[in-house]
């Protein structure tokens, strides 16, 4: 069984000894609602008096997974962004997250409604919809490498990439930008061990792909056995990271797996140049 987000539909598949062999289709299950941690805000740290939402009664509110979400998705870009030094920031992203607001130095306008303030590590959780269900469901913490990574060194460099949209008007794209604005790739520096920060400041996951290069989630798996992978699903209002080393000379395409998402916009080339 395949469902969709919204769990509007779906798509059934049977693998059996014979021909004309069925298995009964399990009920519908409920669809997810999305909150506002999916939004990625702290109510703990933020006034709600001064953003205007006095008068909102959260508990009313339903975030589905396929809520038009201009509404739904806050613009924060008026609310002012507090500096952080990313230098000093652990590079274990299961620890605790620094104090104050994300930061968003990127390109805003119509393209990017909803910034994630407070994003937060969610490679633990399990995805939308599957948090009370009455079986084991997978999640990327459970994943260790079986065998030692090629290169366990600690990242000499970090990069911060955020996944931002107007999901009501379908617009797409990384750090404010589309694909077909942008004019310099990601540069990465062969042989570098590079730490590759994504932010999703969308309300909907995004399944990131990097061609030619696996990489290793940071998780609390030692280092030398944590889970490669060239493909990862970032969650909403999530701030996750992966260390990459730069072995393969060339451009590559890096996109979301949604492929609709990438042809509108959510896309970039990676660049693996000459060290530096």
């Amino acid at each position: 069984m395949a469902e969709t987000n919204d769990r509007s539909g779906f798509a059934r598949a049977t693998l059996a000894p014979r021909e004309g062999m069925t298995a009964p289709v399990p009920q519908r299950r409920p669809r997810p609602t999305l909150t506002m941690k999916d939004m990625a805000m702290d109510h703990g740290e933020m006034g709600h008096a001064a953003m205007g939402h006095s008068g909102m009664d959260h508990s009313k509110m339903n975030h589905g997974a396929k809520a038009k979400t201009a509404s739904a998705e806050m613009d924060h870009a008026a609310m002012g962004h507090g500096a952080m030094d990313h230098s000093k920031m652990g590079h274990d992203t299961m620890a605790p997250a620094p104090k104050g607001p994300q930061r968003h130095d990127h390109p805003k306008g119509p393209g990017v409604v909803g910034l994630a303030m407070n994003p937060v590590n969610r490679l633990h959780e399990p995805p939308a919809g599957l948090e009370d269900v009455g079986h084991r469901v997978l999640v990327y913490t459970d994943l260790k490498s079986l065998h030692r990574v090629p290169d366990p060194r600690p990242p000499e460099r970090e990069m911060e990439l955020h996944l931002t949209s107007n999901m009501e008007r379908y617009m797409w794209s990384f750090d404010g930008e589309r694909f077909a604005e942008v004019r310099e790739p990601i540069v990465f520096h062969y042989g570098e061990r590079l730490r590759l920060r994504l932010v999703n400041d969308t309300m909907m996951p995004h399944p990131i792909h990097l061609h030619g290069m696996f990489f290793e989630l940071v998780t609390d798996a030692p280092p030398a056995h944590r889970p490669r992978k060239h493909t990862v699903v970032v969650k909403p209002g999530e701030k996750m990271a992966v260390d990459i080393t730069a072995d393969e000379p060339g451009d590559w395409v890096f996109h979301c797996h949604l492929l609709y998402h990438m042809h509108a916009g959510m896309m970039r080339i990676v660049s693996v140049r000459g060290a530096v």
